[in-house]
Parts: C-alpha cells; structure tokens; sequence
C-alpha cells in the first residue's frame, strides 16, 4: 500500500522539474524518500568527492540566487536549487531561501561532513528572458542531460554576461516605461495629446529614477521623484487639455512606476509558505507605492493652492472598450512584456490576454459585479490561460500573466484617491488607497490560485492514473 502511495504522489518523468519537485517542497513524498532523489553515486576512486560536493553546491545555489533574484518566486528558487544538487550526487539537501539570501545543506557521497552553502542576494530586478533559460538549464539538468562540468559551463554563460553598453542600455527602461504609460493613458481614456504627455511623463520618471539609483539613493526617495514628472504634466495639461486628459496622463504616468510585479510575488511566496520572502517583497511594495503616492500628493498639493482639482475619470463603458482602450491595452502589455525583458514569442499571447482580460472585467462590471470579485476572476482565468501555454513550453507563467494582468489595475480609484489626498480630504483618499490595495490584492490571489488550480488538475490525474 505504501508503495502504491508513493507511485501515486511521485510525479513521471516527463514532467517540468518544478512540478516534480514541488511534492516534495510539500510534504506529499514519504518521508523515506527525503535523503535521496537522484541515481545514486558511489566513491569511484575521486581523490576528493568534498571538493566534487563544493562545486555541485556552488551551482546549485547559484541557479536560486539566479532565479530569485530575476523575478522567480522562492518556491521556484528552492525547487531549482533541490533538483541540481540532487540530480548531481548530494544527499538529505534542504535548500532555504529569505529575499535577501539563499542557501543550501547537503552531503557528498561518502562524506560524513554536511556542506553548507550560502549567498547574498544584493539587487533584484526583473529579466524573464534570461529567468526563461535559467529554467530551460535546470530542466535539462533534471532530465541528466547535461554533466556537471557542462552544467557549470552553462550557468557562466548565461549569468557571467557584462553589462551591456551603450545609448540604448542606458535609455531603453525609460522609452519603455514611456511607452507603458503612454498605453494606460488610451485605456483611461486619453487621447492623443494625453498619450503624448503621459510618455513624456513616464520617460522622464524613468529617467530620474535610473540617474537617481546610480548614485546610490535609496528606493523610496527614488520613486518619489520619479512620480513628480507625471502629477507635473498632468498640471501643465489641465491649463489646455479637456478634463478627461488630466487624469489620464496622472494615472498612466503612476502606474508604470507601481510595484506590480513585486505585489504579486509577494503574494505567492506568502501563498506557498515563504513568509520571510513574502513579507520581504511586501515591505519594499508598500516601501515603493507609499513613495508614488508622496511624490504625486506634493505636486498636486500645490497645484491646489492654485485652483487645481483631478477631475473624476469615468470607467471605460462596453461601447468603448472595442476602441481606443483595446489599443491602449496592446501597447501597455507589450511594453510591460518589453520592460521585463519577457522572450519576443510571448508579447502576442500577453497582449491578447489583457484584450480579454479588459472585456471580460467590462462585462462583469456591466452585470453589476463587484471590482473586488470581478478582477480575481479575470486574474484567475488570465493566469490559467497562462499557466497551460507555459506549461505546454516547460517555463515559468510570469511572463505571459503579468502584462496580462496590468491592465486591470485600478487606475480610476488610484486618481480619485491622490485628488482626494492632495486637497486635504484625507479619510476620502486612504480609504481609496485601500481600496486600491484591495484590488491589487485581488488580481494577485487570482494569479496564485490560477497556478494551484493547476497543480491541483495535475496531481490528481496522476493519482487517478496510478
């Protein structure tokens, strides 16, 4: 019976290595199973298999660091850093990861002495191609494609790259970013003068953030700067601009600043019981949106000694949204796709799910459903829709599901909110900011779920199977 059990719970062998080892990482493996994954290696005459441990380890915890520190999740960094350090000969190997470090215990064939591994995560950024073919190397390392020796070899070619140079190294997160605003101005119903302003809006945020960051200043002082250039345009707009465009060119310059991608993450490693990660990347959120925020109510604040006032955006309608917004939506997909380095083959199917995405939220809206309950359904559908295409092409689902969902984020509450700050209407604009949180909540849950209904679908075909 035992056996039959764990015939069931052990995953085939085609499967993803994150799949496989994920029932490990949960404690659905019998406990027998924990000291060795791998094929078994004897002492064949190496003068010193400590040193032959020391290098597996030493890859090991550099595909985690690698993986957590490109926009991976802790769950996915454990699970790397467990399939590579078994695939290769360690035993009883219990990797750890927190936001700021990885690490890793294990031991070499026919060593008594455990080996202890440990680096120190010291920036963070968000780069899925090369996150991709992390994945893709410990794919074939789980599938022992691939000798330690040309594991290794691997590894430094993929994260020993030099840091490109050049005009466009130094300008392409700021066009980018202009252009992600540029997008979220069409779906809040800008027009063209307002999707104008809010690139140069977006541009100069990103510029000043990046000049900003390489002298070392901190985040928070960061992004408060770089928030001022879009409550200042938006100022500057208002004198000529009809009242739709100044809350346009206000929230698509925030948004491409908000820490999206940092929340969801956050959200799933607290998900999947990485509590120190979680609350890592939720302080430096909440670090960052409460940063945005302070830049954008000081400009607006003086702006209301002067007689300014956010006008109040309306919600995209059902008539609208086959328009204007369904181009915007493209452009601000494809350019967060483009931002996070996402491989060129995914900005199609991450456009069309924030196509979908922004219709179907229209609709629930228009059936009276509530913000909160609407987008984490349209959150878990985008994330299942993307889920089974990452599955089909063995990598991770975050490229595909966050352009997708970035659309959704609630821009309308997001402006009232900071108008409703920057004229003293206190108790008015943090109750919006929740709101605002709550929504941003509810797009993450629905993302993590999307991936647990997933693992759930797969785990039990397999039992049903055995």
């Amino acid at each position: 019976m035992a056996d039959k059990a764990a015939r069931r719970t052990a995953p085939r062998a085609d499967t993803p290595w994150l799949n496989r080892a994920l029932p490990r990482l949960r404690g659905l493996e019998p406990i027998r199973s924990y000291g060795y994954a791998g094929e078994l290696l004897h002492d064949d005459g190496r003068a010193d298999m400590e040193a032959y441990g020391a290098r597996v380890a030493d890859l090991a915890i550099r595909l985690g660091e690698a993986l957590l520190s490109y926009g991976g999740s802790a769950e996915e960094a454990v699970a790397g850093m467990l399939v590579t350090a078994e695939t290769y000969g360690l035993s009883y190997c219990e990797p750890g990861v927190t936001l700021a470090e990885v690490s890793l215990s294990g031991y070499a064939p026919g060593e008594l002495t455990p080996l202890h591994a440990r680096r120190v995560i010291r920036k963070h950024g968000t780069d899925y191609s090369t996150l991709g073919r992390i994945h893709s190397l410990v794919d074939r390392i789980g599938a022992r494609r691939l000798s330690l020796d040309e594991a290794r070899a691997e590894a430094a070619r993929i994260l020993d790259v030099p840091a490109p140079v050049g005009w466009w190294a130094r300008w392409r997160v700021p066009v980018q970013t202009g252009i992600v605003a540029a997008g979220a101005s069409l779906v809040f119903g800008g027009g063209p003068r307002s999707l104008l302003c809010a690139f140069v809006a977006g541009l100069l945020g990103a510029l000043l953030c990046g000049w900003l960051g390489r002298h070392g200043v901190p985040a928070f002082y960061r992004y408060a700067v770089a928030s001022m250039p879009a409550a200042a345009v938006a100022l500057a707009v208002s004198w000529t601009a009809p009242p739709s465009a100044v809350p346009a060119v206000l929230v698509a310059g925030v948004l491409g600043l908000l820490p999206t991608v940092t929340f969801v993450s956050a959200v799933q490693d607290a998900l999947t019981g990485h509590y120190l990660t979680a609350l890592g990347r939720l302080c430096d959120a909440v670090l960052v949106f409460a940063a945005v925020v302070t830049g954008v109510v000081v400009v607006l604040g003086v702006g209301n000694l002067f007689g300014f006032e956010v006008p109040v955006m309306p919600p995209v309608s059902r008539a609208e949204y086959l328009g204007t917004p369904v181009v915007g939506v493209v452009m601000f997909a494809v350019a967060v796709a483009a931002r996070a380095r996402t491989p060129r083959r995914d900005w199609l199917p991450a456009a069309l799910l924030a196509v979908v995405g922004l219709v179907v939220s229209v609709e629930f809206r228009v059936l009276g459903l509530s913000s909160l309950v609407g987008t984490a359904l349209v959150a878990t559908g985008v994330g299942c829709a993307g889920h089974w295409v990452a599955r089909r092409r063995r990598e991770s689902a975050l490229p595909l599901v966050i352009p997708g969902i970035a659309p959704l984020l609630p821009g309308g509450v997001l402006c009232t909110s900071l108008g409703a700050l920057a004229s003293g209407r206190t108790t008015e604009g943090l109750g919006g900011l929740v709101n605002v949180a709550a929504v941003t909540l509810a797009l993450a849950v629905g993302v993590g779920l999307s991936g647990e209904v997933g693992q759930l679908v797969r785990r039990v075909r397999v039992a049903s199977a055995g």
